[in-house]
């Protein structure tokens, strides 16, 4: 058993589980194995991290997808798991293609990892072509999904 501390301060108790609960990221199947959560997802159409890394990979122009499995960046909360980085990155050699040369990337610093996606977002929002993209709410209930395209062609 392992004690951890929640945001609010409550702390619980963890046994084995936490060890199943990373695994549900590369084979989603393994969620109906955790106590409480057997009828939790039909996980006949979900995949796993390395299929979904893939999938939106060979959707991007076929000229720069060497480059993007060469350049596979970790960040966020999740990434700040032991072993996601390599365990992520063997599963994609297996998978992807022959001729990919596929290399995970993920700060060393724990803290960078967890809050990068809010810096990176604070970047883009201070640039002052991106801010040419807002739109507000009123705007959006006024026109629609598709003033998306229209707004940011």
């Amino acid at each position: 058993m392992t004690s951890y501390e929640l945001p609010d301060g409550q702390t619980i108790e963890i046994g084995a589980d936490r060890f199943k609960v990373p695994d549900v990221l590369f084979n989603p199947s393994l969620v109906q194995t955790i106590p409480g959560m057997e009828n939790f997802l039909d996980t006949a159409s979900v995949r796993g991290l390395p299929q979904m890394v893939i999938e939106s990979i060979n959707k991007c122009d076929v000229d720069i997808r060497r480059e993007l499995f060469n350049t596979i960046l970790l960040s966020g909360g999740t990434a700040s798991m032991q072993q996601l980085k390599e365990r992520l990155e063997k599963d994609l050699i297996e998978e992807s293609p022959q001729a990919a040369r596929v290399k995970v990337l993920a700060s060393g610093n724990s803290t960078e990892r967890r809050f990068s996606v809010w810096i990176g977002g604070s970047i883009l929002a201070s640039l002052g072509s991106f801010q040419q993209m807002w739109f507000s709410k009123g705007e959006y209930e006024e026109h629609g999904a598709s003033y998306i395209q229209r707004k940011c062609p």
